[in-house]
């Protein structure tokens, strides 16, 4: 039987600790200690083992962040140049190698799943639209050095008001995270994780930023660079194409959402695919398998850029996820409970009908400015049009006309109305 990287891996994360002869046991009972020996080897040369003791207490253990930490003291100018390693990617298979363990993916399952019964696939993303995009478009964009605050993140997004005295270009970014979330949310039910799909996402993100817009929605054809480090991604097109396919066959084999969510956030950026925009366009797409799954999504809200970077630099140097890993399993666990929060609200039918209250607004000044009468066939029509999926249309009718209902002189300012035109609004039992 040939003795598999993973069952060593799956073993020692299992027995953290365990020495040569324990190992052996478990993972290669029909190999020979040499071969045994020498896997342990490769696999610490690799980075993907730590290794500890001499002798009879020869310890091994998963790596850790602080492989990458350690590597990283070296000044990037000083570090050995590395180039790109098809073997990195190769060596994954699908349902074979994880790059989270068991224990990990469990973890995020118990976070990221909903508490309450399903909900019909789509619903829960298009709920929480209007907060992910907030949320996603401004720590995507604060970790490409985007100056923009939250708050000011939001009223671009809601209110289109951009930051005087910031460039523009800050604020293009921004509204591209928006429209390529909004890309992604609108088409769920159909997107995968395909080249059209990847391609339009990046068009998305790009649109005006690149200096050629040709190369938006494009792979790269030519040489790019990476700051701060010595690795050097591959500038051959046809290498870059023929990897790009077996990474997205892959990711698309990979059962697990979290698992294939943070195998795009590591080989995206691996492989440089685009001319630019690799980590914003990764970012994004982790999303996909978490909200086809109707989980939680990734925000990265409270992911630190630092470690995010120096994670990625392990992962180009060294082919060691660890760092990344534990940045993204603390990121999204923080993430989760957030969601879960505002999940439990929008379950609530009048909380669901706030998720809409744009509509809400435009529907009571409708009611109330033309109609003088709540009217709920016209209420529901405009709701049809307006997009809302029909398990919440019910919902939302009828909180217009709670709205409509409670109007009087003292509130109407809410939907910008004045006392004058609840004159003549007809109201239920008057």
């Amino acid at each position: 039987m040939t003795l598999s990287d993973q069952t060593i891996l799956d073993y020692i994360a299992e027995h953290p600790g365990a020495g040569r002869a324990a190992i052996q046991r478990a993972a290669g009972p029909n190999n020979n200690p040499t071969t045994v020996w020498r896997a342990l080897r490769r696999l610490v040369d690799e980075g993907r083992l730590e290794v500890s003791g001499k002798g009879r207490a020869t310890g091994y253990t998963i790596a850790g962040s602080a492989v990458v930490r350690a590597h990283l003291q070296t000044p990037y100018n000083r570090r050995p140049l590395v180039t790109y390693r098809s073997e990195f990617l190769d060596a994954y298979v699908p349902g074979k190698t994880f790059y989270l363990s068991e224990a990990d993916r469990k973890r995020l399952l118990e976070a990221g799943r909903p508490t309450s019964g399903p909900i019909p696939a789509g619903t829960y993303a298009r709920r929480i639209l209007e907060q992910l995009l907030v949320d996603l478009a401004w720590a995507s964009s604060r970790m490409e050095g985007n100056t923009y605050d939250i708050l000011q993140t939001e009223r671009l997004i809601r209110f289109g008001e951009e930051v005087a005295g910031k460039d523009r270009k800050e604020a293009l970014m921004i509204l591209n995270h928006k429209e390529a979330i909004q890309y992604l949310v609108d088409h769920l039910d159909d997107i995968a994780l395909r080249r059209a799909d990847l391609f339009a996402i990046h068009a998305l993100l790009s649109d005006g930023l690149l200096g050629d817009p040709g190369t938006a929605g494009r792979l790269r054809a030519g040489a790019v660079g990476i700051s701060h480090s010595s690795y050097k991604p591959v500038d051959d097109a046809v290498t870059i194409g023929e990897e790009f396919d077996v990474l997205l066959a892959k990711a698309a084999e990979i059962a697990d959402p979290f698992e294939q969510s943070f195998f795009l956030l590591v080989h995206i950026p691996y492989l440089q695919a685009f001319i630019d925009i690799n980590k914003r366009t990764s970012r994004v797409a982790s999303n996909i398998p978490l909200l086809k799954a109707d989980l939680a999504p990734m925000s990265f809200l409270t992911m630190d850029d630092a470690d995010y970077i120096d994670g990625l630099i392990g992962i180009y140097e060294l082919n060691n996820v660890a760092l990344l890993r534990e940045v993204y399993i603390d990121s999204y666990l923080a993430s989760a409970e957030k969601y879960r929060v505002l999940r439990a609200e929008v379950e609530t039918p009048e909380k669901a009908a706030l998720t809409y209250r744009e509509f809400v607004r435009e529907a009571v000044r409708r009611c109330v400015l033309e109609f003088k009468a709540f009217r709920a066939d016209e209420v529901m029509s405009m709701a049809a049009r307006a997009g809302i999926p029909e398990d919440d249309r019910e919902a939302v009718v009828a909180y217009v006309n709670e709205q409509v209902r409670g109007l009087h002189e003292g509130n109407a300012i809410r939907y910008r109305l004045r006392p004058a035109d609840l004159d003549g609004l007809m109201q239920e039992g008057a």
